[in-house]
């Protein structure tokens, strides 16, 4: 009796399974959500990229992993720390940078692997593009080195005044931009910024330009937004082209990462190679982008492009058409 009862129950089971009753995901007192229902839904809702919401999470999944495969050897633990520190110091630290992105609902482990992923696409472009020394010479010729400059800005002068003292005393710049300043867009890094000439007001500009290296004004700079100190750090010198080689290379790849038919092109490259099989046709867009192959030149070495003749005997008034039918008629800190 009992084997029949649990016969009759699996049954009952792989009954419901071929009626669709896929697993449940949520419920309230209007019904339930199933796993199935949810897929659907994701799949076909269309986001603003034109793609359905599961064509481009799909495509993500793939790019991380055609990516790292390709690139997973090649990308260090410690690259990736030291990228995400660098990150976190514009926020003013690794504790404060945890908190913002806690509070966005994203671990440090979520970040990391965002990271890791970006780094992937580097290494795609820098083995995809060509850089040449005519390349890094013509960008070293053109490069501009900018001093840098660190400011503390209050409200009162009195207390710049203090400030100056504490300086001139052995107290630590940055600490005291951590301590004072109210210009908190800078103090993550304490205080620093280029000084880039026409950016600034002019009694901040005029000040920063009388001082020498590592000076520190010795008066409050006055301005609309309160009252300034300021030193020159670095009075921006650029180096030799082999001190400065290393930077350059960076700059370029940095300049084909911000082009987007580049990335697109270097990934491209790779998941064109990567034998993607798309099961599900309605997801079938997913990659597409990526698919299509640069077109080459046609012409044979060393052909001459052929020129079509402007005439042709065999057009009449009617397929011609004159030229006179076509004629339309200072940021702050």
């Amino acid at each position: 009796m009992e084997k029949w009862l649990l016969g009759a129950v699996a049954a009952s089971g792989l009954f419901l399974a071929s009626c669709g009753q896929s697993p449940e995901v949520a419920s309230t007192e209007a019904g339930r959500v199933r796993e199935d229902e949810l897929y659907e839904r994701m799949k076909n809702e269309v986001t603003q990229s034109g793609m359905t919401f599961g064509e481009q999470m799909l495509q993500q999944i793939l790019l991380e992993d055609i990516l790292a495969e390709a690139y997973d050897d090649e990308v260090t633990e410690e690259e990736i720390d030291e990228l995400y520190t660098a990150e976190a110091e514009q926020f003013g630290g690794v504790e404060e940078f945890e908190n913002t992105i806690e509070n966005q609902g994203l671990s440090a482990d979520e970040v990391k692997d965002s990271l890791r992923m970006t780094l992937h696409v580097r290494r795609a472009v820098e083995n995809h593009v060509e850089i040449t020394e005519e390349d890094i010479q013509a960008a070293y010729d053109e490069y501009e080195v900018l001093p840098t400059v660190a400011h503390i800005l209050v409200e009162e002068e009195e207390l710049a005044q203090d400030i100056i003292s504490q300086v001139n005393d052995g107290a630590e710049f940055g600490e005291l931009v951590s301590e004072h300043s109210i210009d908190h867009g800078t103090v993550p890094a304490n205080g620093e910024l280029p000084l880039e000439q026409g950016r600034f007001v002019p009694e901040f500009e005029e000040a920063a330009n009388q001082l020498e290296e590592g000076e520190v004004t010795q008066e409050p700079v006055a301005t609309e937004y309160g009252y300034h100190i300021i030193k020159l750090v670095d009075n921006g010198e650029k180096g030799t082209f082999e001190e400065e080689r290393e930077n350059i290379e960076d700059m370029l790849i940095e300049s084909y990462l911000n082009d987007p038919q580049v990335v697109q092109e270097a990934v491209g490259e790779l998941v064109r190679n990567a034998n993607v099989q798309i099961t599900d046709e309605e997801l079938s867009g997913a990659m597409q982008q990526f698919m299509a192959t640069p077109e080459l030149p046609t012409e044979e070495p060393g052909e001459e492009p052929v020129e079509e003749d402007a005439t042709d005997e065999t057009d009449t008034d009617a397929d011609t058409e004159t030229e006179e039918d076509t004629d339309t008629s200072q940021d702050d800190e």
